[in-house]
């Protein structure tokens, strides 16, 4: 009898938990048409929209590539990853990234980012960004052929309806910042599957920095990407080729929704914050043809009318910096500007009088035609300064207004009911 009961009892444990499994599984349909069992009990929240849908993380840098991309270099540099290499890989010694923190980098094609996620979401949310079942996979490449991955994911911007299944491989990344040019036409080589080409040269893409460090070509480099990535896909014919070639690359057996999950669960606690994802974080710029025009602004300084040369730069007031030092020569936010043109330094001095420069403060003829990205390096109080945007026209550089406000120390605020830019110095 007691055996009996026994018995019973154990059968009920067990199907108790049978039950709790099947009712904490959800039945679903991949992006292949395999069907697949999700975590029901898998829950996060993003305060903020993280972008994906309607081809955002094709066009360029989203929030959402962002989070993906830190899930991924996190997996990676904090060695969970290790306990994920195939057994074959393990007994081979590779067992761990052969490269130190500062030169693991992660990339995602924006075409495997495809909805949006906000609010609180689930397991079905994040199947719904990525449909397929891809692994987390490492390869090993040198800085150049780092460069030219982003210069042949590149190839499809500025992203258009026509170009829209190309830029499916434009990259999100984490561990570095990098810049494509796309007013440089890209350099077509050989047809590597429509409607990819291979890079014939790498002229549009600029590495900035790789976790904060100078980027070096001739360096090794572990990045983290996809298993489709890894075999070519896309765009991906250097993956491929590095991956050949280093025997340490590898596919790991880690599917990368699950480590999406496990870097939402342990590492944000469950919550995607609005102060650390509510916007793209810079890592990659896009430079496009700006649209220039000579415009009429009205300007005053701490209360009093003043004229200037202004162009409109893709919707931004843009001002010639010498200019500016002239009108604000004398108050407390006055600055001197030196330029040498041996090294190609703009220095700017805060705090020193600036003297007046014949052609300063003169409308001249609409120079628009002749803007270009400007490529003078400036210093400010013998700093080198990064990230202000500025164009040049005709040997004169244009700041954009409020950066320069930022920068110097004076503030900006504009007068809608007069279009009047209001300049105030400290």
């Amino acid at each position: 009898m007691k055996t009996t009961k026994k018995l019973m009892s154990m059968l009920l444990a067990l199907s108790m938990i049978l039950t709790l499994s099947i009712s904490s599984a959800l039945a679903a349909t991949d992006g292949h048409g395999n069907e697949t069992e999700l975590d029901e009990t898998l829950k996060a929240t993003a305060e903020c929209t993280l972008l994906g849908a309607d081809d955002a993380a094709r066009k360029g840098e989203t929030n959402l590539g962002d989070l993906w991309t830190d899930a991924l270099l996190w997996f990676a540099a904090s060695g969970r990853i290790n306990e994920y290499f195939e057994e074959d890989d393990v007994k081979a010694g590779n067992n761990s990234i052969a490269v130190d923190a500062e030169h693991i980098v992660a990339l995602w094609n924006g075409g495997n980012l495809r909805a949006d996620l906000s609010g609180e979401f689930g397991a079905e949310e994040v199947l719904a960004v990525l449909p397929y079942p891809n692994k987390v996979a490492v390869v090993y490449m040198t800085g150049a052929q780092l460069r030219e991955t982003l210069e042949a994911a590149s190839q499809g911007l500025p992203y258009s309806a026509d170009t829209a299944a190309a830029c499916a491989s434009f990259m999100q990344v984490a561990g570095m910042k990098y810049t494509v040019d796309t007013e440089k036409a890209f350099d077509k080589g050989e047809e590597y599957k429509a409607p990819w080409f291979k890079a014939a040269s790498v002229q549009r893409v600029t590495v900035a920095e790789v976790n904060g460090k100078a980027f070096d070509e001739n360096a090794t480099y572990a990045v983290v990407t996809s298993n489709a990535n890894f075999n070519g896909m896309d765009s991906s014919y250097v993956f491929k080729a590095a991956a050949a070639a280093n025997e340490k690359s590898a596919i790991t057996t880690a599917v990368v929704r699950d480590v999406v999950w496990m870097y939402l669960n342990e590492k944000l606690e469950g919550v995607v914050k609005e102060a650390d994802y509510g916007k793209a974080q810079g890592r990659v710029t896009i430079l496009t043809k700006p649209v220039v025009m000579l415009t009429k602004q009205n300007l005053t300084v701490n209360g009093e009318a003043k004229n200037a040369e202004v162009y409109n730069i893709d919707g931004s007031n843009y001002f010639k910096l010498r200019d500016m030092a002239a009108l604000l020569s004398g108050t407390g936010s006055q600055f001197n500007v030196v330029y040498d043109e041996t090294s190609n330094l703009i220095s700017v001095t805060t705090g020193e009088a600036y003297e007046k420069q014949p052609g300063d403060l003169a409308i001249g003829a609409d120079k628009s035609a002749s803007a270009v990205r400007s490529a003078q390096s400036l210093q400010i109080d013998g700093k080198t300064v990064t990230g202000l945007a500025a164009f040049n026209l005709a040997n004169n550089n244009f700041f954009k207004l409020r950066d320069l406000g930022d920068a110097l120390g004076f503030t900006v605020e504009y007068d809608q009911t007069t279009n009047t830019m209001v300049v105030t110095s400290k």
